[in-house]
């Protein structure tokens, strides 16, 4: 019997992708000339820019493993946040949703691979797959669609757990690669919030200014990225891997500090607390060493770098700190939020299953504006996302976010699983046990920085346990029970 329709082979493919890349330069080259021709943009710079830059993408989509990577890394670009749309922003995410569809469209189209192998995909899956018909209940209950967009765009960065876990499972050295490539980003936006600091700092007119000096973005991805890299510390072995896990521990965990972010510090004290009580008595004591040597590598660089200013900014982080006892009934913002909360639980009330729907509002008493205030945002991450998607997306969610933890600290007590393996589970599970404190007052699921970072540590979790369990398996195979 003759097969009907085009069969896709491998040449095929590569010379439609060779097109494509070709199309594409020329199109680039097109768009660039449009934007040297304005003057803004000079065109010695413009030209060789765009050729090498579309040159390189071109050789990044033909290995897909550098690609993942590359999109890992290119994150840096837009972790500074900055409101309205920027040029870089939107260049990445078209990089990003590029790199996402050829990795969907090769895994389920050209080379069909099973990608929903364990409970924790299918359900991630399910919630992703329902959501585009969450806007019939904004439409219902009369909410923003431009806002409605806005948080869908942000929950798509889940997405990448997919790749991530595929990578860890199935790549000779996924799980090592994978998890070097998360640090690195995250060592990286803790140079660049380092730069802004300083910034801040020299533009300081009064002493109060110098204590209260923060960076307020990528605390989480810096929360994570530190507990990723205190892991990476216990188990290094020699000295190079002690000095590069140490030296990446002291940059993220600095630049955590200076966000001043007290529910990342809180839940970042409960990730190395949950490392601890994991871990054997010899870890426990390299954590305990390590921690101090990497304290006093910190203050001693920051003495040098800020000299007496340091004093005050060490006073303003204790006072900070010192806060967090007294912030549940002094602290009027945090109080503001349980308010909030209230009044969101009131809404869920009414209807619990469905929810209201992306981009929908609200309406209470904002005690530090001292007005009636409508919002969408909930800063509790559990109850907005149980008043967005109902009980069911707050369900699936949470199931998503269990399995993928259980499945990395399964991978880290398996005895079949190589070092590295069981080094990703665990540094995959920490964050997430950690963010179960942060989530109560930031929420992670409706903000594109934390989501992307998350859904890498639930990819590294849960692809280190699928990848034990394969490990497991091939053992048992290998080396038969006889009766």
């Amino acid at each position: 019997m003759q097969q009907v329709g085009v069969q896709l082979s491998p040449q095929k493919v590569y010379r439609a992708g060779n097109a494509l890349i070709i199309t594409g330069l020329i199109l680039g080259l097109g768009l660039t000339f449009a934007l040297a021709s304005t003057g803004s943009v000079p065109y010695s710079i413009a030209f060789p820019a765009a050729v090498l830059g579309i040159i390189a993408i071109g050789f990044f989509f033909i290995n897909p493993l550098l690609n993942l990577m590359l999109v890992i890394l290119g994150f840096v670009l837009i972790s500074p946040n900055e409101e309205g749309f920027q040029v870089l922003e939107i260049a990445y995410a078209i990089y990003l949703y590029a790199v996402l569809l050829m990795w969907f469209f090769h895994h389920t189209i050209l080379e069909p691979k099973e990608i929903l192998t364990k409970k924790p995909d299918r359900a991630l899956a399910l919630f992703l797959g329902l959501l585009p018909a969450t806007l019939i209940l904004t439409t219902f209950f009369q909410g923003d669609f431009l806002v409605a967009f806005s948080e869908l765009i942000s929950l798509s960065m889940l997405l990448i757990y997919f790749p991530v876990k595929y990578t860890v499972v199935h790549h000779r050295i996924g799980p090592k690669l994978m998890l070097t490539t998360m640090v690195v980003m995250s060592v990286v936006v803790a140079i660049v919030n380092t730069f802004e600091y300083a910034s801040d700092l020299s533009n300081a007119t009064a002493l109060w200014h110098v204590s209260g000096s923060r960076v307020v973005v990528n605390d989480c991805l810096l929360m994570i990225g530190s507990l990723m890299s205190l892991t990476l510390l216990v188990y290094a072995r020699g000295p190079v891997s002690l000095l590069l896990s140490a030296s990446a521990l002291a940059f993220t965990f600095a630049g955590l500090i200076m966000t001043q972010a007290r529910g990342f510090w809180l839940a970042f004290l409960l990730g190395a607390l949950a490392l601890i009580i994991l871990v054997r008595t010899p870890e426990r004591i390299k954590i305990l060493t390590t921690g101090a040597i990497v304290s006093v590598l910190i203050l001693g660089i920051g003495y040098i770098l800020l000299g007496p200013f340091l004093n005050v900014i060490i006073e303003g982080i204790t006072e900070r700190f010192s806060t967090i006892a007294t912030a549940f009934t002094q602290d009027l913002s945090l109080i503001n939020r349980f308010r909030e909360t209230g009044a969101v639980f009131e809404k869920i009330i009414v209807n619990p299953l469905i929810g209201y729907g992306p981009g929908v509002s609200y309406l209470f008493y904002d005690i530090v504006h001292v007005a009636t205030h409508t919002d969408s945002f909930v800063h509790n991450g559990y109850v907005g996302l149980w008043y967005k998607y109902g009980l069911w997306g707050l369900g699936l969610v949470l199931y998503f976010w269990y399995s993928t933890t259980k499945l990395g600290l399964q991978a880290f007590r398996s005895d079949a699983a190589d070092r590295w393996t069981r080094l990703a589970g665990l540094a995959g599970a920490i964050p997430l046990i950690a963010l179960t404190v942060s989530t109560l007052t930031q929420n992670p699921f409706f903000l594109k920085n934390y989501l992307f970072v998350i859904a890498i540590a639930a990819g590294l979790a849960a692809g280190a346990g699928e990848r034990s369990s394969n490990q497991l398996n091939r053992s048992s195979v290998a080396t038969p029970n006889h009766a």
